[in-house]
């Protein structure tokens, strides 16, 4: 959401007027106090205002105490822009936090104390317009990092799923919630756990790419790190969110098994094993209904199945666009009923409609009855008990600016940049670089001297992270890193290229795409790209004033103007999807897929060039050659004739789970019990050594494989992974558990069981390259899931 020129000038009134009133809840909430214990507790004090009852006692006394529309409002929630503000409906019980639209004042982004104020603010003018004192619920964005102020920008989700540690992700999630509830802001919405096996979705960046596996642990990390803050998430988008062609949001093909099998499962492991608190519903149709107003995924599966106790929250007009859109209600009010009808808490958007602003017209009209209203509403309110949302509403300021960009937090950046990096190419070992031989280096390319973070990236007046305070792109990061050492040259604005390759010693080119939400791409070569001016000049005053003057860049032109130059040349990708490379990947010497890698990705790029940093990210999808072999994802299931085309074998560029390193690795003595552990976990071991000469990570990823099922089964599944650093010459045996659930599969009664049989352990460096088997054996029979054995869950 770009902020203007005069959003800005708002900002700055609005700081002023919090300057003004920032400490008057202190003082309220502190003289409110005071009179209470002055009176008896048992004869002033409602059982809802009493911390010592239960959170159920407190629910039930303070709904019995509430009118209908108190109710309703609490169902309702409000996104205002800074130039809306003036129109807050002080009632609604959910609200977009104001920080989120404070990236940005005539000084730079917003401190955190002025953001901290502001929620601060904002929630006691809320609780003083409740008769009884109800708090609001501020909600805001963090895919990838609190998204408002001067909050720290880690590596982008599939970023963050390319370093395959879901417990090293789970840390940065501790980091990310601590910044989040530290201004207040209680709910996120993310993380986004939508499966991606086509990469022209825009939205492929916000996810942990094709593998449903992978999708439920990093899913987990985030959900579960948010939740124990004291933070709720809401896994996103429920459930299929692209359709045919990667289009966003378009209607969902998928057969019910299909989505049983891999896109609802990620789903499943947030709310049984993250503990999430909300859940986002998409906006596309699952056959023929929109997710929105879908009971069978709202109630059945989600509730019914999984035992879900939180809210659900519609995505920004989702719920206008169940009339308006997919045109299967006849009006708003009919739409509101269907959403309310299916398991739909609360509706978010722009505007009332989006929200519940025709309920209590339902309700008395009798096409809604009241004990459904307090159904929810008793939903929303055991999550703000639970919250301490009524004990103890606000933040303290001082004690934010102290968490929010904290030292301790950019190292950790700089940790998860680092994890990130995935090596594609490095022909003749050319990487990693020496600073010894290396002393002059070319830096091209419209990703070179600007800051890539990817959507969702604040602060930064926007989505893009222009404005991220401190932070480190690719061309300061080479220049810290070789002061002294070795000249950077920047490529100037529309000069030859090859005239300046010829004086370099190596040349870099960082390469940029265009995607994100509502930025669907047809073609996944590298796009011409515009650049400011003042990207291409070494002048500090120029970049910060941000000339205007813009020029086009060719990026596979130039990038086989560097390679012809006879000049050893590497590309750096800084991107959250594929890239078709076909054109220009044989004439480079080295490919450095980045990612993107957050505030201080300069720095780890710099050193994983230089070898300060071995890459151990692995590819969380499969990189397709070219668009035509789309939709691709490696656990396709026997073919009945073959899995080429006419002119082309099938088989991606890269596989799923494919990374290079700066040494090798060897595998041997695969222990696998000889039957499967029924009550517990099954534990598989490997020994891993490290027979090269440097430090390196190394991804064991366990692939299972059933080998004969009552339903076609995928010839591979990744069901375990664990990352490892090993010293040269050291080995290790490393551990891999399988949960008996593992074994599963939805049958051909689409049951979730465990079937009698023969399964193939396999241990390899990725999906194709394949090292270790061996068998293990299933005895028995179980049922772990039954939905046909529940009448209203009809899936088939």
């Amino acid at each position: 959401m770009i902020i203007k020129t005069s959003q800005i000038k708002r900002a700055i009134i609005i700081m002023a007027l919090i300057a003004v009133s920032g400490n008057i809840y202190s003082q309220q909430a502190n003289t409110k106090k005071s009179k209470q214990a002055a009176q008896s507790p048992a004869e002033t004090t409602p059982d809802y205002k009493n911390p010592k009852l239960s959170t159920h006692q407190r629910v039930e006394d303070l709904i019995k105490r509430m009118t209908l529309e108190e109710k309703v409002n609490q169902l309702q929630s409000q996104l205002t822009f800074l130039h809306e503000y003036k129109d807050r409906q002080w009632e609604v019980g959910h609200f977009r936090n104001i920080a989120h639209f404070l990236h940005n004042t005539d000084k730079g982004p917003a401190t955190t104390i002025q953001c901290a104020e502001a929620v601060n603010e904002d929630s006691r003018k809320a609780i003083a317009a409740h008769r009884l004192g109800i708090p609001v619920l501020q909600n805001g964005e963090a895919l990838h990092g609190a998204m408002w102020g001067m909050a720290t920008c880690f590596p982008q989700s599939i970023s963050m799923a390319a370093s395959f540690d879901n417990d090293f992700y789970y840390k940065v999630g501790l980091a990310a919630a601590k910044e989040t509830r530290a201004v207040g802001v209680r709910q996120i919405f993310a993380p986004v756990v939508n499966i991606s096996r086509d990469p022209r979705w825009g939205r492929t960046e916000e996810g942990y790419g094709e593998d449903p596996f992978l999708n439920a642990r990093m899913g987990v990390a985030w959900t579960k790190a948010f939740e124990e803050s004291g933070v709720v998430a809401s896994p996103k988008h429920y459930v299929d969110n692209y359709g045919d062609g990667g289009h966003d949001s378009f209607a969902s093909n998928m057969s019910w098994r299909t989505l049983r099998e891999v896109f609802l499962e990620p789903f499943r492991a947030c709310v049984e094993e993250g503990g999430a608190r909300s859940i986002m519903a998409a906006y596309n149709t699952i056959d023929g209904t929109p997710c929105t107003s879908n009971k069978t995924l709202l109630t059945d599966i989600l509730r019914d199945e999984w035992g879900f106790q939180g809210f659900v929250i519609s995505d920004y007009s989702g719920m206008p666009g169940v009339h308006s859109a997919h045109k299967v209600a006849t009006s708003h009010s009919d739409a509101q009923a269907q959403c309310f009808d299916a398991g739909l808490d609360v509706g978010l958007g722009f505007g009332t409609l989006s929200s519940y602003s025709l309920l209590l017209d339902l309700v008395k009209q009798g096409r809604i009855k009241e004990e459904a209203v307090d159904v929810s509403l008793r939903r929303v309110l055991t999550v703000k008990f639970d919250l301490g949302l009524f004990d103890n509403p606000y933040v303290d300021p001082k004690e934010a600016d102290r968490i929010v960009n904290s030292k301790e937090h950019k190292m950790l950046a700089t940790e998860a940049a680092r994890k990130v990096m995935t090596l594609l190419k490095n022909k003749d070992n050319i990487l990693p670089l020496s600073d010894k031989a290396v002393k002059r280096i070319g830096v091209f390319g419209p990703a070179a001297n600007r800051l890539s973070t990817g959507d969702y990236s604040g602060p930064s007046g926007g989505l893009k992270g222009e404005f991220i305070a401190n932070s480190v792109n690719p061309y300061q990061g080479l220049k810290a890193r070789l002061k002294g050492k070795a000249e950077v040259a920047l490529h100037p604005a529309n000069s030859d290229v090859a005239t300046l390759a010829k004086t370099c010693d190596v040349v870099i080119f960082f390469a940029a795409i265009q995607e994100g939400e509502g930025e669907d791409r047809s073609l996944l070569t590298l796009p011409k790209r515009t650049m400011k001016l003042a990207e291409s000049l070494d002048h500090a005053a120029i970049v910060e004033t941000g000339s205007k003057e813009t020029f086009e860049v060719d990026q596979e032109k130039m990038i086989g103007e560097l390679a012809a130059s006879g000049v050893k040349t590497i590309v750096v990708l800084q991107n959250g999807s594929v890239v078709d490379v076909r054109n220009w990947v044989d004439k480079v010497d080295a490919v450095l897929e980045a990612w993107y890698p957050g505030e201080q990705g300069g720095i780890a790029i710099a050193e994983t060039l230089f070898g300060d940093n071995n890459p151990g990210g692995r590819l969380p999808v499969s990189w397709a050659r070219h668009a035509g072999q789309l939709p691709i994802y490696y656990y396709i299931k026997p073919s009945g004739r073959g899995y080429s085309y006419l002119d082309d074998n099938g088989k991606p560029m890269f596989p799923f789970g494919y990374g290079l390193s700066y040494t090798t690795f060897e595998y041997s003595d695969l222990v696998v019990p000889e039957k499967v552990t029924r009550k517990g976990d099954t534990k598989v071991l490997v020994t891993v050594k490290n027979t090269g000469a440097r430090k390196g990570d190394e991804v064991v990823q366990l692939y299972l494989y059933d080998e004969y099922a009552s339903a076609s089964r995928p010839a591979k599944e990744l069901k375990a992974f664990k990352r490892v650093t090993l010293e040269p010459g050291e080995s290790r045996q490393v551990e891999l558990v399988l949960p008996y659930r593992s074994f599963g599969f939805w049958d051909k009664n689409l049951m979730f069981t465990v079937e009698p049989g023969d399964f193939t352990v396999m241990i390899g460096k990725n999906a194709e390259e394949i090292l270790l088997k061996k068998q293990i054996k299933a005895d028995s029979f179980d049922v772990l899931t039954c939905p046909s054995c529940n009448p209203k869950v009809i899936t088939r």
